[in-house]
């Protein structure tokens, strides 16, 4: 299991500075100091260690988010809190983010569906924020959650593409802009 750890350590790394394309098996086995045999006992092509990379860095990106919320407060304070919870992680882990944010995408079918399922899975918390009982639009309306979800995602792309030099409280305020708009449309007085 070590090794397996030490595989997906040097991937992040890897995928997150030179990208996945350019990155091979050995280049990724290098890293860790490992031989290629240990790489195919664990995994079975990069596309299956880009997964699993991409996996571990939503996990850590959704337990950061979760970690921030104060539940009892004002929904816009909950709602600030969580996107600095998001915006922040990107920018203190550029590796990560790159993975998450552009080496993910494109690569085949089923990574694609990964990411379409973090994107939903990392919109969560905020959705519950303004929808606690999953009633409203933003719960059961997919082209609005996925509105939603991909507009959080693009700030985060144009923040990333210019090194992240915007003050993070300008990020947030335009993120909650955004999430405000979905308001009206969700159909829940938030009284």
């Amino acid at each position: 299991m070590e090794r397996r750890e030490l595989l997906i350590g040097s991937a992040i790394r890897l995928y997150g500075s030179v990208g996945f394309r350019n990155t091979g098996v050995r280049a990724i086995c290098r890293d860790a100091d490992l031989t290629e045999r240990y790489f195919y006992e664990s995994f079975a092509n990069g596309e299956e260690l880009l997964l699993v990379a991409f996996e571990r860095v939503v996990s850590a990106m959704h337990a950061q988010i979760m970690a921030a919320d104060v539940p009892g407060e004002p929904a816009d304070d909950r709602v600030r809190r969580l996107l600095r919870a998001y915006y922040a992680g990107l920018a203190a882990r550029p590796t990560s983010a790159r993975v998450f944010l552009v080496e993910i995408v494109g690569v085949d079918a089923a990574i694609d569906t990964a990411f379409e399922a973090s994107l939903f899975a990392l919109s969560e918390p905020f959705v519950t924020v303004f929808d606690p009982e999953h009633r409203g639009a933003l719960s059961t309306d997919l082209l609005l959650r996925r509105a939603v979800s991909g507009g959080l995602l693009h700030i985060a792309l144009a923040w990333g593409a210019e090194g992240y030099a915007r003050p993070i409280d300008q990020v947030v305020e335009a993120a909650l802009v955004l999430c405000r708009l979905a308001i009206p449309l969700n159909g829940i007085d938030l009284g």
